[in-house]
């Protein structure tokens, strides 16, 4: 088993992926939300809608660069599009299962709340990194399970927790430890190879639909010479270009490009 999928697509919600060049280089496609409005931390419905009609457009989503953290929840319309029974496997230093605080609007902390109440052919969540807390309600744990962070198994017991044949990965680079990514959330402690060993495991046991990705650094107009801050810039872009590794290298097709880990103050977190 493998990616069902190869294509890689760049949502440009919050101009992230202007500053990692090197990432961008590769051959994309590019889909547009700047000027979209109601789509920061929280997304209006009519937000969502173009949203969902864009993506749905996808004929081939394979991995999906989301932007920051504030736009996890563009990973719900992903979802919505696998027509057969999946898992869904977040990587995760937050469960993102939250009620939130303006009624049942869509957030980046709640939209595995949304999916898991909303998506039928959603049998089971792996959350893979997050403390347990009580924002899981009882109604529906059994199709919720929690791995915190300092009780990591290895990668065979995970996928044995699978009851499906198809999975779905969504990753939210604040379960990175800080050597590895800058997020705008407080973050985690995961090795970058650890991460991309359990993908590559994961992505060869299943059948994987997709692959999403967030938690870039949002950069304001005026941060863009902040020498911090593109310190940081290169420290997520790193990290994503090894998720990409491990992407092409699940695809058995092309070969994975060389990665050459940056060195200097900028990893120092």
């Amino acid at each position: 088993m493998t990616l069902l999928h190869h294509d890689i697509t760049f949502l440009n919600f919050d101009g992230s992926y202007d500053h990692q060049k090197r990432l961008t280089s590769i051959p994309h496609r590019w889909i547009d939300f700047l000027h979209l409005r109601g789509t920061s931390l929280y997304c209006s419905p009519e937000a969502f809608h173009v949203i969902t009609r864009r993506l749905r457009d996808l004929p081939n989503e394979g991995l999906i660069f989301l932007g920051s953290g504030n736009y996890h929840y563009a990973a719900l319309a992903l979802l919505r599009k696998i027509h057969v029974p999946f898992t869904l496997i977040l990587f995760d230093h937050h469960t993102d299962f939250n009620k939130g605080q303006i009624g049942t609007l869509l957030s980046c902390g709640s939209w595995v709340r949304h999916a898991v109440i909303g998506i039928p052919n959603l049998e089971k969540v792996i959350m893979i990194g997050p403390n347990p807390n009580r924002s899981i309600p009882e109604t529906v744990k059994q199709k919720v399970t929690v791995i915190p962070e300092r009780r990591l198994p290895a990668v065979s017991p995970i996928t044995s927790l699978v009851p499906t044949r198809a999975i779905h990965i969504s990753i939210d680079k604040d379960v990175l430890a800080p050597r590895y990514a800058k997020t705008n959330w407080d973050q985690g402690n995961l090795s970058i190879q650890t991460l991309g060993h359990m993908i590559e495991v994961l992505s060869q046991t299943k059948e994987t639909e997709g692959i999403d990705v967030c938690g870039e650094w949002p950069i304001r107009p005026h941060e863009q010479l902040n020498r911090h801050i593109r310190q940081w810039v290169r420290k997520n872009e790193y990290s994503n270009r090894l998720i990409l590794k491990m992407f092409h290298k699940a695809l058995h097709k092309t070969a994975a490009p060389s990665i050459d880990e940056p060195t200097g103050p900028h990893l120092a977190g």
